[in-house]
């Protein structure tokens, strides 16, 4: 006898897929689905009235009881009067009935459509109890495994067919698979993200004797090496106590690392004096353990390891290691060889590592690491979605551009020189700064090469983070790797 009315609806992820690009699908439910779709967004139509004159944003709803009780005044075939024509007098009481719906009306849109039809800020969670720590327990298993799922179930979602949607980016994400499957290191990392917003754009890795059963990438457990030289020289330049012109002079070899060296310094005819830019580029361990002992000191350093998520879990919505860092703070020599990277005491994760390139790009501000974009049931309505409201603060707007003014000199004529030989001729636009690092590890056993860095053009910011560790040959560098992602990079989206 009725038929019941539709509305067409479109979530704000319905369009997105993995790899696929976008489609056109339009989901349509039942106006009886109002009140539990509060992250859907109504598709606008000409026969529709807002609901509030204040919320041009809101749904726009029409009112069905007031305007029946109009239309059922006047016979079929008989026009309404006009506004301006006094309408015929009828039984006190239909008139006030008339009144006290189109009252009540009015009152239950003002009190109580915006609790029912909330926004996603601040009514997700309570809806469907699902945030960045749910997300991070349910995808865990697969993450771990190294998959990628478009579609999952999980008691603590509703429904058994709940779609993923991830931020990657399907070109970058095969140029680096296919660059590890063609040099296929011992073991292989490589992260891509967003600068600013901390979406990861890409995360592969391969294992060469095809053993692997977890993902690399989530694994703390490699020595961060020369890469922890960051941490140190922002610590300096954001106190206030360097920055990139500053002479540290010091004794012995670049590579090597003596107590005599750091804690007995004296200037002699063979003592270095390099500015801080050529030490950071050239990975001076020496200096950088001065540095560290004697102008940051080991209280601070330690406050800046925390700064960096050192010691502590990292804002990600993976299931990713916590890096860790061993020093005591008292003990000069420790803090000597955890200033210059030169312990495997200090561990850290390759997505880690490319939270740390994308906080000096980011101006100082360490994004969170989002994987996942969203999650919506079987009929589209979103479950989650990922926020990016969380950065925090780690080193200061000018400090950060001290620190990229060091990273560039590494390319320029650092330990990353010979890789990126001939970059500028095809990409001159772009900005591309990083930190080597190198180290004999254990967890697994081999030698450990990194390459932590950023790329930019002025307006996109990329960070990433590769990793290779090779047993007895060397199979690929590192910054070779990160090369060809950033040229695959900005080539695709150039």
């Amino acid at each position: 006898m009725f038929r019941r009315k539709t509305t067409r609806w479109q979530g704000s992820i319905g369009k997105r897929s993995l790899f696929g690009g976008r489609n056109a699908d339009t989901i349509k439910l039942p106006k009886s689905t109002l009140h539990r779709t509060p992250a859907l967004r109504l598709k606008k139509t000409r026969t529709s009235e807002h609901a509030s004159g204040n919320q041009s944003d809101q749904p726009r709803v029409s009112r069905p009881f007031a305007s029946s009780l109009f239309r059922n005044r006047f016979k079929r075939g008989q026009s309404r009067p006009s506004p301006r024509v006094r309408e015929v007098p009828h039984r006190r009481g239909n008139r006030l009935a008339l009144t006290i719906a189109n009252a009540l009306l009015t009152c239950s849109i003002v009190l109580f459509w915006p609790a029912a039809m909330g926004t996603v800020e601040h009514s997700r969670d309570q809806i469907w109890g699902v945030d960045q720590a749910g997300i991070q327990r349910i995808v865990a298993k697969y993450l771990d495994s190294g998959t990628l799922p478009d579609v999952i179930s999980s008691p603590e979602l509703p429904g058994e067919s709940n779609r993923l949607y991830y931020n990657i980016d399907p070109d970058l994400q095969a140029a680096i698979e296919s660059e590890l499957a063609k040099y296929q290191p011992d073991y292989g990392m490589a992260v891509a993200m967003d600068a600013e917003t901390g979406k990861i754009l890409a995360m592969a890795d391969i294992q060469r004797d095809g053993n692997g059963q977890h993902n690399l990438n989530l694994q703390s457990t490699y020595p961060a090496a020369s890469v922890f030289k960051t941490v140190t020289a922002a610590a300096a330049i954001d106190l206030g106590k360097a920055d990139a012109t500053t002479v540290i002079p010091y004794n012995g070899k670049r590579t090597t690392l003596y107590k005599k060296n750091v804690l007995k310094h004296q200037n002699n005819k063979w003592t270095r004096h390099e500015p801080l830019s050529e030490a950071y580029a050239k990975s001076a361990n020496a200096a950088f353990a001065r540095l560290g002992l004697y102008t940051v000191g080991g209280e601070k350093l330690l406050e800046y390891s925390d700064r960096f998520d050192f010691n502590g879990p990292l804002d990600a919505d993976m299931p990713v290691g916590a890096s860790s860092i061993e020093m005591d703070p008292a003990e000069p020599w420790s803090v000597a060889e955890t200033a210059a990277g030169y312990t495997r005491g200090t561990n850290m994760s390759p997505i880690h590592g490319a939270m740390l390139a994308a906080t000096i790009a980011n101006d100082g501000v360490m994004p969170s690491a989002r994987l996942i974009d969203a999650v919506t049931d079987e009929h589209g309505i979103i479950l989650y979605e990922s926020d990016d409201s969380r950065p925090h603060r780690v080193i200061s707007a000018k400090a950060a551009s001290e620190m990229r003014k060091l990273m560039r000199q590494t390319v320029i004529s650092g330990s990353a020189r010979k890789s990126f030989r001939g970059f500028d001729k095809n990409f001159g636009d772009i900005e591309v700064g990083g930190k080597t690092g190198s180290l004999t590890g254990f967890t697994p056993k081999g030698k450990y090469d990194w390459f932590v860095g950023y790329a930019t053009d002025g307006e996109r910011k990329l960070a990433f983070a590769v990793l290779c560790i090779n047993k007895d040959y060397w199979y690929v560098k590192s910054t070779l790797l990160a090369r060809k992602l950033v040229e695959s990079y900005f080539s695709e989206k150039g």
